[in-house]
């Protein structure tokens, strides 16, 4: 976490990094977090012949499929339908202090996956792209954020996913070439504006482990001591004749050492900074840093499989402990829905069989709890979970996550008249 300063210049569009960085060391929560100081560089001048991006103020698709996992914060063990796993080993701060500096933190959260080098395009990466995802899914549809939402954060939700596999980031790596990769898809139009966009995102870039071509590939160097950093840019837009734009969006960038541990924890890590603190003066730990940001996730160290997942603990102030949300919610199997013009009951059985029906509102507050619904596809024999999706922020419905499979739809579920 350190104050840079990197400037992306055009005739009209200009990007620069201008705040604080977070960082995680390499094998973040699995060694004692560190922090290394960085040198001011100067700005870099790059050419003006490249063509206006184009703008857009929408969604890029229509229908916001939005995960929302918001449950209640609570006062004991559980938080909702999570229990609030407490960790004192090693390196977990047993008395620390939050320090709410009063500025935003981030709501409601897209995130946008950027998967940038040729390794990723490999048919056998040291780690799969998929795997990442499949990580980042699990964490986001789980009780991960339970306990961070006293902080004033709700849910984070994957965007869009891209994959960079045409090029590879500079070796040795810096913290503003990841900031200087997103203002470019943006400046040529992959990305919208921040001042375009439907809410602030938060960009994350997995990193390779190796770059190079494939008979000559070198381990990527990364900053002394790094292993993941959050920060933010702003983005400095002049279209003639009178619109004038200075607006920041948020980005990280992840480790990878080819452990696909590590890489979920290092994301877990700086995904909670990033939502909490994301310009560096909303929540941190005393003493609080202007550049060096001492956040929630760098005063714990311990791990905990999650839903099959690795992630890093990080400080509650209402536990006054380090802690990771667990899961403990119910499982209940929809076997038919009642949908006279929209779904309005669903029902099934629970695991041991017993018979359960819901209205839909009640369904999603068991969700935003902790609990879980599914729909058994007979075909494949796999479970879908049931979500919260929207059209927009203010019309929520209940759908399976889309698969391209028709078997585990909720409607081709049969219908049902609630008893």
């Amino acid at each position: 976490m350190s104050t840079r300063k990197v400037a992306k210049e055009r005739t009209s569009k200009r990007a620069s990094v201008l705040s604080g960085q977070a960082a995680s060391p390499k094998n973040a929560g699995l060694r004692q977090l560190s922090r290394k100081a960085v040198t001011k560089v100067k700005s870099k001048q790059v050419g003006a012949t490249a063509p206006s991006p184009t703008r857009f103020k929408a969604a890029p698709a229509g229908g916001i499929a939005a995960l929302d996992s918001r449950r209640a914060i609570g006062v004991g063990e559980t938080i909702g339908g999570a229990l609030r796993r407490r960790f004192t080993g090693p390196g977990d701060s047993t008395n620390s202090v939050v320090d709410n500096g009063g500025g935003q933190v981030l709501t409601d959260v897209p995130l946008r996956l950027i998967f940038w080098g040729r390794e990723w395009g490999q048919a056998t990466p040291p780690v799969p792209s998929a795997d990442v995802i499949a990580d980042v899914e699990k964490i986001l549809a789980g009780p991960y954020l339970d306990a961070a939402r006293q902080y004033g954060i709700t849910n984070a939700y994957v965007d869009s996913i891209m994959t960079r596999d045409s090029d590879d980031p500079p070796n040795p790596f810096q913290n503003k070439d990841a900031g200087n990769l997103v203002a470019g898809l943006i400046d040529d139009g992959t990305f919208p504006e921040p001042d375009d966009d439907y809410r602030a995102a938060l960009y994350v870039v997995f990193l390779p482990q190796n770059v190079g071509p494939p008979n000559a590939q070198q381990v990527l160097q990364l900053p002394p001591d790094l292993g993941g950093l959050h920060s933010f840019s702003t983005y400095e837009d002049y279209d003639p004749p009178i619109d004038f734009d200075n607006d920041r969006f948020y980005w990280a960038w992840v480790f990878n050492d080819g452990n696909r541990a590590d890489i979920s924890s290092l994301f877990s890590h700086e995904l909670v900074e990033a939502l909490t603190d994301p310009s560096g003066d909303a929540i941190q730990i005393q003493p609080r840093n202007k550049t060096n940001w001492n956040e929630i996730g760098d005063v714990c160290r311990s791990t905990w499989v999650l839903n099959g997942v690795t992630v890093q603990s990080y400080w509650s102030k209402i536990d006054n402990a380090c802690v990771v949300p667990d899961h403990i919610g119910n499982d209940f199997q929809v076997r038919w829905i009642y949908r006279p013009r929209r779904i309005e009951w669903l029902g099934g059985t629970m695991g041991d069989g017993t018979p359960w029906q819901m209205p839909r509102e009640q369904v999603m507050n068991r969700i935003r709890a902790g609990d879980q619904f599914f729909v058994h596809a007979p075909q494949s024999g796999g479970n879908v979970l049931v979500g919260i999706y929207y059209l927009d922020a203010t019309h929520p419905y209940l759908a399976t996550a889309p698969d391209g499979e028709s078997d585990d739809n909720l409607l081709s579920l049969p219908q049902r008249v609630p008893s």
